[in-house]
């Protein structure tokens, strides 16, 4: 039995505590706009289980009426924590959307997400269409996602990409492993395989923004949680968590043209990936379509070096930073507040709402508030 949506909205709206002024400060800093404060999207691990309590992922992939229940389940647990975040919702198809699009096997099992049980050979490869993305099945059940969530749910909350990776994730998961091999045996190849997925990648945002009604240079986005952002200078996001794996000349070759071309084409967004690799965040930081980078291993980063590359670069770090050891609440406030020169540049945080748990949502943001706000005096510079 699917739960009353109706129910669901009704506590989602009566729980929402909202800023009003906190989607346009997250927009202004992520177009390098003067703000009076940082904003502040709490966090919680929403993506690292299957969405919602009440069906399985292979229930809520082949049904929408069950996909939007779940999302909309995860999203009455966290309204009460909205504050500077906009509330939105996507349909969820994993990794595997785009390379189904190009006809590439998955499977759905019912407590992870939709995983690939097959990759193309060279030879498929080279007779895949970026078009054929428009009259796929997959794209068509997008489309009939989206336009049911949007009778559905009300104008305040969002819906937004599904997960389009980004160029050479896209090689990564057509090919598999081979693609590595295939950087020394065969570079035209691989440049080949790029151009393809980057058409396909261009080809696909273009639909489902038609899709969603969304300017091509605009967007809101989640990052699969349902307290996300809004960007009105950059309508995409890239994801390319396989080209932490590469050197730095390979980095220049393979992956940094084909991600700018998918940004360009919808005036800039932000980019993440998982693991480290300098040469990378270097790169991004210095692209100008890039107006956000989102790690996903933080940890694995210096806090205080990448966050002055960020503002002296004038991006915005977009994510978690992890706590220090025995470091307190408040210390952990003006640690960011003194890297965002004083609360003013280059941080959308992610506030992991189980790093001081003695604390409310309402009294981190009201801290927060309070010390991103204050009057710098000259001796605190």
């Amino acid at each position: 039995m699917i739960p009353s949506l109706d129910r669901l909205l009704e506590r989602i709206a009566e729980e929402r505590l909202q800023t009003p002024d906190g989607p346009g400060l997250i927009s202004a800093l992520l177009q390098q706009k003067p703000v009076n404060r940082l904003p502040l999207v709490f966090w919680r691990p929403q993506n690292t289980a299957v969405p919602g309590s009440s069906f399985a992922m292979d229930e809520q992939f082949f049904c929408k009426e069950k996909m939007l229940a779940a999302h909309l389940e995860d999203m009455a647990a966290c309204a009460a924590g909205t504050y500077d975040a906009v509330l939105c919702i996507r349909p969820n198809f994993g990794t595997v959307f785009v390379p189904a699009m190009l006809g590439l096997d998955f499977t759905v099992p019912p407590n992870a997400y939709p995983w690939l049980t097959s990759h193309f050979t060279k030879k498929q490869i080279l007779a895949v269409d970026p078009n054929m993305v428009s009259s796929s099945a997959m794209m068509e059940r997008c489309r009939e996602y989206i336009a049911y969530f949007r009778q559905i749910l009300p104008e305040w909350i969002h819906v937004y990409m599904p997960d389009t990776q980004g160029p050479f994730d896209l090689a990564h998961l057509l090919l598999g492993d081979q693609l590595f091999l295939e950087l020394y045996d065969d570079p035209a190849f691989v440049h080949h395989v790029l151009e393809i997925v980057t058409q396909a990648y261009i080809a696909v945002t273009k639909e489902i923004k038609q899709a969603l009604n969304e300017p091509l240079h605009q967007c809101f986005h989640g990052h699969a949680l349902a307290r996300g952002i809004v960007m009105e200078n950059g309508g995409a996001r890239i994801s390319e968590d396989s080209a932490t794996l590469l050197k730095p000349e390979h980095i220049d070759e393979f992956v940094l043209p084909y991600d700018k071309a998918a940004l360009e084409e919808f005036g800039g967004g932000f980019v993440h990936y998982c693991g480290k690799n300098e040469h990378l965040m270097d790169a991004y930081l210095q692209m100008d379509c890039v107006r956000a980078v989102n790690l996903g291993n933080p940890e694995m980063h210096d806090f205080s070096k990448t966050m002055h590359q960020v503002v002296q670069q004038q991006k915005c770090y977009f994510g978690l930073w992890p706590a220090l050891e025995g470091e307190t609440c408040r210390e952990y406030v003006q640690r960011m507040r003194q890297a965002s020169n004083q609360g003013r540049q280059g941080l959308i945080l992610h506030w992991d709402e189980s790093l001081f748990p003695q604390y409310t949502c309402g009294e981190i943001h009201a801290l927060w508030t309070e010390a991103m706000t204050q009057v710098t005096k000259p001796d605190q510079r």
